[in-house]
């Protein structure tokens, strides 16, 4: 007489492999699948669980300093509040700066309208308030000659190329 097995031989069309079905098996008065027997596990230590305690050492507050946790000035990222006659100040230290005009609109006059930069600079203005117009020319050379008004939510990246002595733009958003 054939044995019967408890598995279900499957050929894969893919692959070729053989593939097993597993049915339940019976274990005391339950049926289960053949990996869920009720057998004692490896070992008799607690492997922990939600709510159980290190037995590390605890952190005290000894350990670092409050500074550790503090975001360092260098990325601390200020409102710049842009005049007229002022123009924006570009700084290493600060690659990504918000802007606003002083109290209102403000349409850069100063030249340059950006401080001058080193090859290969970048610069993100990001505008968060009353609306700072950028022209074309004068330390800028904005993509096809178009002003850019940096409102609320506006983005600007720049690049500065020491063969033109200007900020290039490289890409624009507006909200």
């Amino acid at each position: 007489m054939a044995k019967l097995s408890r598995f279900k031989k499957r050929v894969s069309d893919r692959s070729g492999f053989d593939f097993y079905e597993q049915s339940l098996v019976k274990d005391g008065t339950w049926k289960v699948g053949g990996d869920e027997l009720d057998t004692p596990p490896p070992s008799r230590l607690s492997v922990g669980g939600e709510g159980d305690v290190s037995s590390g050492e605890a952190l005290t507050s000894n350990d670092f300093a409050i500074g550790d946790l503090a975001t360092p000035a260098a990325y601390d990222n200020p409102v710049n509040a842009i005049t007229a006659a002022g123009g924006i100040s570009v700084s290493t230290t600060h690659p990504w700066l918000y802007v606003v005009g002083s109290l209102n609109d403000v349409s850069i006059t100063a030249d340059p309208q950006l401080t001058i930069g080193v090859e290969g600079q970048q610069v993100t203005l990001v505008g968060v308030g009353s609306v700072v117009t950028l022209s074309h020319n004068t330390g800028l050379n904005l993509v096809g000659g178009v002003p850019y008004r940096i409102g609320s939510g506006s983005i600007i990246v720049l690049m500065y190329n020491s063969a033109n002595a200007l900020w290039n733009e490289r890409s624009r958003t507006t909200p």
